[in-house]
């Protein structure tokens, strides 16, 4: 036998060795049953779980174990968690013994049904959270993840949970509600804290108030410690009628694939609240969402990109019969630099189709000379170099005549206006007299390559009479990519018009 094969030999050797003299990791399941287990047991089998939640204060987890929850079983109890486990070995909060998630039942006295609090490494998936009381009450969560004085947490993950009828309070400036609470922060903090890699998916929120998946963060600029890696994917909002999906204090933050529809016209008249929206926050990406009928008093918009963020896209979104329109955009000024990014600067929208949006019939006590005031979009404040390009706009006739009927308008927030923004090659079908847009004080702004059917009020510049049809002859660019992007999001989507369902690739001639 050669040295080279006696090496080989004596390396492998060593190779087993090590591994039979390396300690054996163990994990642990912790069971819990409200109706069959008992707080004197071990709680590590099936057969004999534990009964209480409050047994998870006396636990000492580690990577790798699991809490469970038995299937289909109500808790009438406040769950509290703090745990952390490993980077490859997370502990999980679930469930066993069924399909039927198990319900951990707040009612309205505790700030969250489920609170999570300095944790990370952590995965909660496949349960049921609901919280309400007598009456609505301020400050109240169904799911608060909260971070205090902890630094960075790492990998959280929340998966298939149920949230509903949490009975929140429907002022904001009160506390108002929300099915889910994410917080990392709150002013003049002692040490900064942040979500590395934050994903919240398939998740069903259901007639919660005021609010649906929203962040609380850093905005100060001096103490921006941005939550990076967040995703929010593939959630369904229905019921919410205020803000829906939040991204706050965040950089990169993905939101994408989610559904909020049914918002009903519940809140104050002093509650401004839209769909998806960013706000202090950069670099946000928003893409193959649907938002649809939301009815709040003010806004109401399916989009919003907030004041104090820069870099956000909106693409490949749908959006139809919302009372506000299909997008706000707002900046404001005046803050100093170390408290607040001025303006909203760079805000992409392009590859969006908006369907029959702006709707207001009622009256506001909202400051806009129109009191029926909901265009299509909206800019307001000290907006920079907003680009608006490749967006098809379907406005269908409205039903009562007092109903805005204004594509884009600027209006002032603060002091200021919109400066430098763009509108190119957006596509429009205006069956009806339709004013293009409302500039008011907004400067430098520039319109090029636009396409129109039907009536529009047009500026000098910029907007092209089409008299054919509104087809996919008109907008259509084989050659570029983001269309075929676009219209596969859109196959087998439907948007109800007076009382009919309409394919949306009928109604803007793409079959």
């Amino acid at each position: 036998m050669n040295m080279k094969n006696i090496k080989k030999i004596f390396c492998g050797s060593l190779v087993l060795l090590l591994a039979s003299c390396s300690p054996k990791v163990t994990t642990t399941n912790y069971y819990f049953d409200p109706v069959n287990g008992d707080d004197t047991n071990k709680g590590t089998t099936v057969q004999a779980p534990f009964k209480s939640l409050t047994k998870l204060n006396q636990l000492v987890l580690k990577g790798g174990d699991s809490i469970l929850l038995k299937s289909g079983a109500i808790f009438a109890e406040k769950l509290f968690l703090s745990c952390s486990g490993e980077e490859d070995s997370p502990i999980v909060l679930g469930k066993y013994g069924g399909t039927d998630k198990p319900h951990v039942k707040g009612n309205g006295v505790d700030t969250a049904a489920v609170h999570i609090f300095n944790s990370e490494n952590l995965v909660i998936r496949d349960i049921e959270i609901s919280n309400r009381g007598n009456a609505p009450k301020a400050g109240l969560f169904g799911l608060w993840v909260e971070l205090d004085k902890f630094g960075e947490s790492h990998n959280m993950s929340i998966n298939n949970l149920y949230i509903h009828d949490v009975y929140g309070s429907t002022v904001i400036e009160e506390g108002g509600g929300m099915g889910m609470c994410i917080q990392n922060g709150r002013d003049n903090d002692s040490i900064f804290n942040r979500f590395v890699g934050m994903n919240i998916e398939n998740c069903y929120i259901k007639d919660c108030q005021r609010d649906g998946i929203k962040f609380r963060g850093y905005w100060i600029r001096s103490q921006w410690n941005p939550n990076l890696k967040v995703v929010i994917r593939n959630n369904v909002l229905d019921g919410v009628p205020g803000d829906g999906i939040v991204p706050v204090g965040c950089d990169g933050a993905l939101v994408e694939y989610n559904v909020m529809k049914n918002c009903p016209r519940t809140l104050p008249e002093s509650e401004a609240c839209d769909g998806i929206w960013p706000w202090c926050s950069d670099n946000t990406i928003v893409q193959f969402n649907v938002v649809s009928d939301h009815k709040s008093i003010i806004d109401g918009y399916a989009y919003d990109s907030d004041w104090g963020c820069k870099n956000s896209v909106f693409q490949y979104n749908l959006s139809y019969n919302n009372d506000g329109g299909f997008m706000l955009v707002i900046g404001t000024d005046g803050w100093p630099e170390d408290w607040c990014l001025n303006g909203n600067i760079e805000t992409k929208v392009r590859y969006n189709v908006s369907i029959n949006d702006g709707l207001r019939n009622y009256l506001t006590n909202a400051s806009h000379e129109d009191a029926y005031f909901s265009p299509v979009m909206h800019f307001t404040g000290y907006t920079q170099n907003t680009l608006v390009e490749n967006n098809l706009f379907y406005l269908f006739p409205k039903s009562e005549p007092q109903i805005d009927r204004t594509l884009f308008h600027f209006t002032k927030h603060d002091s200021s206006y919109g400066k430098g923004d763009t509108f190119k090659n957006n596509y429009i079908y205006a069956p009806e007299v339709t004013v293009v847009v409302k500039e008011e004080k907004a400067v430098d702004n520039q319109y090029l390559g636009n396409v129109y059917v039907g009536s529009l009020q047009t500026p000098a510049t910029g907007f092209k009479k089409h008299e054919g049809p509104f087809s996919k002859s008109l907008w259509y660019n084989a050659e570029d990519k983001n269309w075929d992007i676009l219209l596969d999001f859109l196959k087998g989507k439907t948007v109800p018009i007076n009382g009919k369902e309409l394919k949306v690739l009928d109604v803007i001639g793409a079959n």
